[in-house]
């Protein structure tokens, strides 16, 4: 087991080329992570990574080693916790990865009650539109929204997200409701456009299926700037249904062109392959797909 921690040790020195970020990563003294990762070479008899003033990098060798042991580790961890949930309660560091927009105003909601439930589970989540390697990167969980393309992955729909046309009673009754897809095109728009994503959605109606582009007058990145931009009143905007559902509630956004069926945009948890599923990020699905059911039925 020493070996293992301190494959885990090398790993987060790689992974932060620090030292001192690893140690508190890891809750170690920076003396604790250069001594573990200094016994490590001497067993191996091999420089496995090189030192600078300003930062750590492995060699070449340490490379191929880490690269080598990430999937042993991996499997170790997974028994260990597989072994441990018989007779405990799912514990330890749970990494995730999720996109901006659901990271920022769905997920950071839900995990706090998560943690009520596991209290020792610990959480670290980053949330970001780049495509993480979860292997590489030592993700438990990664969050994607859409079609799938790794197969290599197993994946747990928690959410359908529908894009849905919203507008506050006052942009209503100062300009008035459209009743078709084609007056939008005279109405103030506020888009959430991000990379390639959110330039079209699509819609049903009918039963026939229609291609909406959204305008580009007023574009933002992120859908809690729409939400708040919506509600000024300056404009209709197309919002995620998780987003607007309590606005709508309370009566402060009103749901336009409710005959046009938004095409859903399925929300993923994905793990990477593996053999054993650890508890901690079993449970985390399990909570994840039960907390937004109540949304997704809406």
């Amino acid at each position: 087991m020493e070996f293992v921690h301190a494959i885990r040790v090398i790993a987060e020195v790689a992974r932060f080329e620090s030292f001192t970020a690893a140690a508190r990563e890891l809750r170690l003294s920076t003396a604790s992570v250069s001594r573990i990762v200094g016994e490590l070479e001497n067993d191996l008899g091999v420089r496995l990574l090189n030192r600078t003033t300003r930062r750590v990098q492995p060699t070449d060798v340490g490379l191929d080693f880490l690269r080598d042991s990430a999937g042993l580790v991996d499997e170790i961890e997974s028994l260990r916790s597989q072994t441990r949930e018989r007779h405990n309660s799912p514990r330890g560091l749970l990494r995730v990865s999720s996109v901006t927009g659901f990271g920022n105003e769905c997920l950071a909601a839900a995990i706090p009650g998560f943690l009520e439930r596991y209290p020792e589970v610990r959480i670290s989540v980053d949330i970001d539109n780049r495509l993480v390697d979860m292997i590489e990167e030592h993700y438990d969980v990664s969050i994607r929204v859409g079609p799938l393309e790794d197969s290599a992955l197993v994946a747990k729909k928690i959410y359908n997200q529908r894009m849905i046309f919203v507008a506050t009673p006052e942009y209503c009754e100062r300009f008035g409701e459209p009743k078709k897809l084609a007056d939008l095109k005279h109405h103030r728009s506020i888009s959430q456009i991000n990379g390639e994503w959110g330039r079209e959605h699509q819609f049903t109606y009918r039963k026939k299926l229609l291609t909406f582009k959204n305008p580009e007058d007023f574009v933002v990145s992120s859908p809690s700037a729409v939400r708040n931009a919506v509600l000024t009143g300056y404009g209709y905007a197309l919002l995620g249904n998780y987003f607007a559902t309590k606005d709508i509630a309370n009566g402060r956004l009103v749901h336009l062109l409710k005959d046009y069926k938004p095409i859903d945009q399925p929300i993923f948890a994905l793990m990477p392959h593996r053999r054993y599923m650890p508890a901690k990020a079993r449970v985390f699905l399990d909570y994840l797909a039960e907390h937004f059911s109540e949304a997704d039925a809406g």
